[in-house]
Formats: structure tokens, sequence, C-alpha cells
């Protein structure tokens, strides 16, 4: 199945239109999207940010999950923007755990959004504000619009599931898009290095890398191309620069180890994605996040 994710029109507010093909039978197809958005982005800088909604999934105990990514239509520039107004979940609290820090380009499978159970058809939304142009996205639970957040159901791999990610060798497991918060803060003083270790394990599925995938990779990523499975390193929230000796460390051992520095004191969070090299396309990745306290 598959739908064009769109946003609707509000009194008082600039609309943007974000089209995503889902798919639950045919990955391959979805993936072909990520190059046909990205080839439309022209500008280094200068441009807003577009929330997007990337469909719909159920836990194991029957809970609904809606998942956002969003694309920043500049090439190289970076934007911050506040929980607040300009950058707002609804119903409910502003601040439902979406970034503050938005990265070039279309970012994929970045957060989600568990719906409460007395409120399971609840139609959230997440509204975004930059360079003078406001967009809101709202969530739809119809069935085009649910992926397969937890196990692939068809196509080529069958049975497929996230990477099960760790922060530390037997700490609680975080599989899925929904992901796990680490249970201690970082605790740091500006400049000073900390390490940053994740452990990851997968099903080793899909048997064959995706070379979709490989081509929507860039620098040190594309060149691990041999190797299917994946962490990566991003700033999330955060006033300062955050410089990581490495944001894509190999994983050896099942354990990827990289370092991390922080320009300005602040209340930080760092996201790491956990990924299977089938694309962020429904199934399989997991994200996991860190706060930090920066002196």
């Amino acid at each position: 199945m598959r739908g064009c994710v769109c946003t609707f029109a509000r009194p008082g507010v600039v609309v943007g239109t974000a089209c995503l093909i889902l798919s639950t039978v045919s990955v391959p197809y979805a993936q072909s999207t990520v190059p046909q958005i990205n080839s439309q982005i022209r500008h280094t800088s200068g441009q807003s940010v577009v929330p997007f909604y990337e469909g719909w999934f159920e836990d194991a105990d029957g809970r609904i999950h809606v998942s956002y990514g969003y694309v920043n239509l500049n090439l190289q520039e970076t934007l911050d923007i506040s929980v607040g107004p300009n950058n707002a979940i609804s119903p409910g609290s502003v601040d439902q755990g979406q970034p503050t820090h938005f990265m070039p380009g279309h970012q994929k499978g970045v957060f989600t959004v568990m719906l409460p159970r007395k409120r399971s058809d609840a139609e959230i939304n997440w509204t975004l504000s930059s360079r003078g142009t406001t967009m809101s996205v709202p969530s739809n639970l119809g069935p085009l619009y649910q992926i397969e957040g937890l196990v692939t159901h068809g196509g080529s791999f069958p049975g497929n599931r996230p990477p099960v990610l760790r922060f530390a060798p037997q700490g609680l497991p975080a599989q899925g898009p929904t992901g796990l918060i680490m249970e201690t803060e970082i605790e740091v003083v500006v400049d000073d290095e900390v390490s940053l270790d994740v452990w990851m394990t997968d099903d080793g599925l899909p048997g064959q890398f995706d070379p979709l995938y490989v081509r929507s990779l860039q620098g040190s990523q594309r060149k691990r191309r041999g190797r299917k499975l994946s962490v990566t390193w991003s700033k999330y929230r955060g006033s300062g620069t955050v410089n990581f000796t490495d944001p894509s460390p190999p994983i050896e051992q099942d354990k990827a180890h990289t370092t991390v520095t922080f320009t300005e004191p602040g209340e930080y969070m760092l996201r790491v994605l956990a990924s299977d090299g089938s694309g962020l396309n429904g199934c399989c990745w997991t994200n996991g996040y860190v706060r930090a306290i920066v002196e």
C-alpha cells in the first residue's frame, strides 16, 4: 500500500505540503523517494524547515505511535528552533520530544509521539515556524499511512526487525523508532572530551546491502558501504556546537565508540540512529537519545 502524506489548510497558517511514498509491500519503491526529495533542494542557506509526517505503527502493547521527520530546505545550513510557539506539538504539551536542531536535507524517522490509550484516534499536529513561514502537518491513522515500525511483514525480507540498541552491555534494550533515552545524563565541561559508547545487535536481515541506501550516504558512511549495520550520532537539541570525533563509528564486537565535545554550556540532547541498512522507510531502525549537561 502507498499513499501521499499531505498537510491540510488551517486558518492563519501557511501550510506546507510534503508527500511521502509509504509501502508495506514494495520497499524499494519507497526508497526511491529519497533522492527525488533531495534533488529538489537548491539553496545552500536561507530556507525554512518543513515538518514531515511519516506514518503510524502499533507496538506489542497495542499503543499507537506516530512517526515524524523533517526536510531542511538547505543544502548546508542548519537551523535551531526552540520548543514553544515556533516548534510545537499539539494537543497536549508543546514539548513531546521533537528536535530543536535541524540538519540539512531530508531527515527521516527522527522521533515518534505515542498516543494516549483513551484517545488512540487523536490527531497529532507538529508545527514549525522559520524564516517567516509556518508549516503544520497532522498525523493520519488511515490504513494507507501504516508503516512497519517494528517488523517487516512483506517484501524481500519478511520478519526483518530493527536493531537492538543499548547504552551499556547489559542495559535496557531499545528497538524501533520510538527508541530509548539514556537513563543518566552526561555531565561535562566545555571543550572536555567525553566518550559515547553504544552496543548494537541485529537479526541478520536483510541479507544484502541495499544499493539505494548506499547512494543516500555521504563521506565516511559511503566508504563503509560494505557493512550494512551502522550507528550515526547527531546533535538533537542544544545551543552550541557539538563535535564528534567520528559521527558514524565502526561497530566492533557489537560496540561502537566515539567521543564528543561541546563548545558552549547548557542543556543538550544527542541522537544516535542505529540502522540495519534497509533504509528508513517503515522498518528497520532504532533511535537512542542522550541528555548532556555542559558547564
